[in-house]
C-alpha cells in the first residue's frame, strides 16, 4: 500500500512537470479516486486482521490445537500455542507411561511374594485365599492397562442393582468367609443404566477395602431411589480414614496414614480406579468416615437412558 502511494505521488509529479495540459481538477479527481480505493483496501485489511486476531484469541482459550483453522497463514503466536500444547500432551503421556511402569513393577513384586507364600502354604483354605488374591491382582493389572490407555469398551444396558451386588459378594466370597464377615443388604428392586461388568468391579473394590481394613467384620449395603438417581451406600466398621486423608483417597497413588505407618499394605490404586470407572459410567462417589468407627462410600447412579446418554457425551 505504501508503494501505491509512492506511485500516485510520482504520477502527480510527472503530470505537473511534463504534462501541463492536464487539468488540475482532473488530476485531483484521479487522486481522490485512487486514495478512496486505497482507503477501502486498507480498512478491509485492518478489519480482517482484527477479526482474525479475535478468532485466534477465542480459539486459544480452548486447550486444543488451532493451526488447522488458520491455514495457510500461521503466525508465531499460533505456532507457539500449538507447540506448547503438543509438548504438554507429550509430557503427560510420558508421566502416564512412568506411572504405568511403576504400578506394573509394584504389582509384579507383590505377585512374586504371594507365589512364594503359596508354595510354602500347607493350609488349603489359606492357599485358596492366596490364590484368589493373586487372581485379583492380575485382574487389577489388566484393568490398569485398560483404564490408563482409555480402552474400556463400555457396554451400557439396564441392569438390576441387587443382582450386581450379589455377583460382587459371590466374587469375593473367599475373602469374606475367611475374614468371617457378615453382610446386610437392603436393596429394593432397582434398575440402573450402566455397564454391569465395570460397576461390579467398583463393588468388588469397595468390598475388598472393607476386608483389608477390617475392625468389626460387618458390612451394610443400602440402596434407595431419588427420582432418576439411585443412591447406593457401602458402610464398613473398620479402622476408618483419617480426616487429612479424606480429600486425597481417590487420587492416584495415595496410600493414607495407616499404610505409611506400616500397619497395612496398599498400592494406592484401588479407589483411584473406582473414581475413574464411575466417571466413565457417569456416576459419582463420596466418602464419610470416623477413624476407629466406620467408613461409608456413597455412590450416585442413574437409570434413565436419555439422561444418561447426555451425561456420557459430556465425557467424550
Amino acid at each position: 500500500m505504501i508503494l501505491s502511494l509512492f506511485i500516485v505521488a510520482a504520477f502527480n509529479l510527472y503530470c505537473v512537470l511534463l504534462l501541463p495540459q492536464i487539468q488540475f481538477f482532473d488530476l485531483m479527481y484521479f487522486n481522490v479516486l485512487v486514495l478512496s480505493i486505497w482507503l477501502v483496501c486498507f480498512l478491509s485489511y485492518w478489519i480482517k486482521k482484527k477479526r482474525r486476531k479475535k478468532q485466534v484469541f477465542q480459539r486459544m482459550q480452548d486447550k486444543q490445537l488451532i493451526a488447522e483453522f488458520f491455514l495457510p497463514y500461521i503466525d508465531e503466536k499460533i505456532y507457539c500455542h500449538d507447540i506448547a500444547l503438543l509438548e504438554e500432551e507429550l509430557s503427560s503421556e510420558r508421566r502416564t507411561n512412568d506411572w504405568l511402569k511403576d504400578d506394573i513393577d509394584r504389582v509384579v513384586h507383590e505377585l512374586k511374594a504371594r507365589l512364594g507364600a503359596l508354595a510354602l502354604c500347607k493350609d488349603q483354605e489359606m492357599a485358596q485365599v492366596t490364590f484368589e488374591m493373586i487372581n485379583r491382582q492380575l485382574s487389577s493389572l489388566l484393568l490398569l492397562a485398560r483404564v490408563e490407555t482409555n480402552v474400556m469398551d463400555l457396554q451400557f444396558q439396564k441392569a438390576d442393582l441387587r443382582s450386581l451386588i450379589n455377583t460382587s459378594v459371590k466374587n469375593n466370597k473367599y475373602f469374606l468367609i475367611h475374614s468371617r464377615f457378615s453382610i446386610q443388604i437392603d436393596c429394593p428392586p432397582i434398575s440402573v443404566y450402566t455397564d454391569p461388568e465395570w460397576l461390579i468391579y467398583v463393588f468388588d473394590q469397595l468390598l475388598i477395602n472393607a476386608v483389608k481394613y477390617k475392625r468389626d467384620p460387618h458390612i451394610e449395603i443400602t440402596a434407595r431411589k431419588n427420582g432418576e438417581e439411585t443412591i447406593l451406600s457401602f458402610t464398613d466398621h473398620g479402622i476408618g480414614i483419617e480426616p487429612q486423608d479424606l480429600s486425597l483417597i481417590f487420587e492416584k497413588g495415595t496410600t493414607g496414614s495407616n499404610v505409611r505407618s506400616g500397619t497395612y499394605r496398599s498400592t494406592g490404586m484401588g479407589l483411584y480406579f473406582v473414581r475413574t470407572v464411575l466417571e466413565k459410567l457417569s456416576g459419582t462417589i463420596e466418602v464419610e468416615s470416623v477413624p476407629g468407627n466406620f467408613t461409608t462410600f456413597t455412590l450416585h447412579l442413574f437409570g434413565n437412558e436419555k439422561m444418561e446418554w447426555k451425561r456420557i457425551r459430556s465425557y467424550l
